[in-house]
């Protein structure tokens, strides 16, 4: 397909632009049904759907709630992964948009513009397929919020006989028609955690009589931040944080528990393991100071997240090719995503698509919103890294 490329990628290209109102419908159907990772069965269930509808053969339980179908191109070739992810987050939208969901859960991350996307990408190349250099692996992942999603599909089977995985995010911080395609890292590795601070319960007003589990955890929080601030070298990258506290339900009572939920981010894995060990250490000596005792449990694992220079390349290619995009290169983002499990063993590419830009809510933000062209603009940036990677000398 080598000399048909350019043409095939601008018949395509031109396909999906058809369906840019059909793919922001779809899209805003996705936005309306949130649901956490691992439970995302009517986002699963309208996935299968769709997908078998275009004739392909459709894998429902990968990874427990992921979707998997194939599309056998006309010629031989590679077989590329192309993933979304199905799952929202726990958080109550306050976007203030007609479609918002009202369920206290919410697509704060945009991944209900990938899904649409990834359908678009489907419906256009099913119609393709004999024009299309070896075949396509659609990966709908769950529980990505949970950076644990893709280490069950992989235990599935999902890179069974799979050359390159390709994946894009869209990013509030960049323009619409702006892409990241770096050669190299994209995103911090990520170890998530749960530490569970015991003390005594009591009556508020008899300080004393109890070891008050709420003052060792708020101890335990402030503490966690010297291991960036005295303890993390200059050029070193950590970042350590917590994003939930609960113990307690009344003002005069003292719980026995206390949970805290928190993240690591890293880019080498020797500040990784120093980290975990300190965090341990920390939640360990801090409570045990105070009276408490704690247990650190690890909930959640992604690899630093690095492109293939020569996918890259490719992308950055093909996306320059008609002018789809402004092609950009930008530092390592402090977040994470366990497409990372993926590229970390088959050859990967992330793309950073454009959805915002200045005045827009950052990601996972109650009121995160997207620019609704980045739907299209995910799609036709993906399709065509897509195409091109495949039309590589594999």
């Amino acid at each position: 397909m080598a000399e048909a490329l350019p043409a095939v990628a601008s018949r395509v290209d031109r396909e999906l632009a058809e369906r840019e109102a059909a793919l922001v419908r779809l899209r805003r159907q996705f936005h309306g049904h949130p649901e956490l990772g691992f439970e995302e069965r009517w986002t699963a269930a309208t996935v299968a759907r769709l997908l078998g509808r275009l004739g392909l053969v459709v894998r429902n339980g990968v990874g427990r709630t992921g979707v998997v179908a194939d599309l056998e191109g006309g010629s031989p070739g590679p077989r590329i992964l192309v993933r979304a992810e199905l799952d929202a987050l726990p958080v109550r939208e306050a976007a203030g948009e007609e479609f918002a969901a009202t369920s206290g859960t919410a697509h704060a991350c945009g991944h209900d513009a990938h899904l649409a996307a990834l359908i678009g990408i489907a419906e256009v190349l099913a119609h393709h397929r004999e024009e299309l250099r070896g075949s396509v692996r659609f990966c709908f992942q769950p529980a990505e919020e949970l950076l644990a999603g893709a280490a069950g599909m992989i235990s599935d089977g999902v890179l069974e006989g799979v050359d390159a995985a390709l994946g894009a995010h869209v990013l509030a911080a960049l323009p619409y028609g702006t892409v990241a395609v770096n050669s190299g890292p994209v995103l911090s590795g990520a170890d998530f955690f749960r530490a569970t601070v015991a003390g005594g319960a009591g009556h508020a007003g008899t300080p004393g009589q109890f070891a008050d589990a709420i003052v060792a955890a708020a101890h335990a929080c402030t503490a966690l931040q010297a291991l960036v601030a005295r303890e993390t070298s200059p050029g070193e990258l950590l970042v350590a944080g917590i994003g939930s506290v609960r113990g307690g339900n009344a003002a005069n009572a003292a719980p026995e528990e206390v949970a805290l939920l928190g993240n690591l981010r890293w880019l080498e894995t020797e500040v990784e393991r120093r980290a975990m060990h300190r965090v341990e250490e920390v939640f360990s000596g801090v409570a045990g100071a105070l009276g408490c005792s704690a247990l650190v449990e690890w909930t959640g694992h992604a690899p630093v997240l690095a492109n293939s220079p020569r996918l890259a390349s490719a992308a950055r290619e093909s996306i320059e090719a008609d002018g789809l995009a402004a092609v950009i290169e930008m530092p390592p983002l402090t977040a994470s995503d366990d497409f990372a499990e993926f590229s970390q063993r088959v050859p990967g590419l992330f793309l950073g698509i454009g959805s915002g830009g200045p005045g827009y809510p950052p990601h996972h933000h109650p009121a995160f919103r997207v620019d609704e062209r980045a739907v299209l603009g995910t799609a036709r940036v993906l399709c065509r890294s897509l195409l091109y990677a495949a039309d590589l000398g594999w």
